[in-house]
């Protein structure tokens, strides 16, 4: 059983992290190209867009949420663990197992259940964003966010399993702050 969620469930997990950082690196693009272009045409032709700051803070807010869940998986987050590191490895195991499932998971629920609300919301009465000259429609944005909050909370699900799987046999999963350089995905 064990083995399987290790070597099956797990994996699975982390490929929809990479999938969302994938869309989340074509966004960098996407960044680049809007501010280039906003760019050039205001100092160069002297005509500023509407659209250029709105797809670009759209963008951005997405972006990051969309890479949340591979960045966990790379153990990227700033983790504070001078104390934690000098405990058992079972004990690591505990605290982060207890931390995901009592903390961070019951957060994205109550987080990503509220955005999809607010995006399902703003798709049906066709909101718009109501700070902008360009006025565009916001539940794109909003359904980005959840997207990546989901992705999140799958990929804290998948740490969880592991923290569990190294809480009953320490052996099997890398110790906690650290990853299995096997399961990385390349570009």
């Amino acid at each position: 059983m064990k083995k399987t969620i290790l070597t099956s469930v797990c994996p699975a997990l982390d490929r929809v992290g990479w999938a969302l950082a994938v869309v989340a690196m074509a966004e960098v693009v996407v960044i680049v190209a809007v501010q280039l272009y906003e760019v050039i045409a205001r100092y160069v032709f002297n005509a500023p867009t509407l659209w250029g700051s709105d797809i670009a803070y759209m963008t951005n807010g997405t972006l990051f949420l969309l890479g949340a869940a591979y960045t966990l998986r790379m153990g990227a987050h700033i983790r504070i663990d001078f104390l934690a590191i000098r405990l058992p490895v079972r004990i690591q195991h505990a605290i982060n197992l207890l931390f995901y499932v009592a903390v961070f998971l019951p957060l994205l629920w109550f987080v990503g259940s509220a955005s999809a609300v607010k995006a399902w919301q703003a798709y049906l009465k066709g909101e718009l964003e109501s700070m902008s000259a360009w006025e565009p429609l916001v539940w794109p944005f909003y359904t980005g966010m959840t997207i990546g909050l989901v992705g999140l909370g799958l990929q804290v699900v998948a740490e969880s399993l592991r923290h569990a799987a190294g809480l009953a046999d320490p052996a099997s999963v890398p110790p906690p702050g650290t990853t299995d350089p096997t399961t990385h995905a390349t570009v």
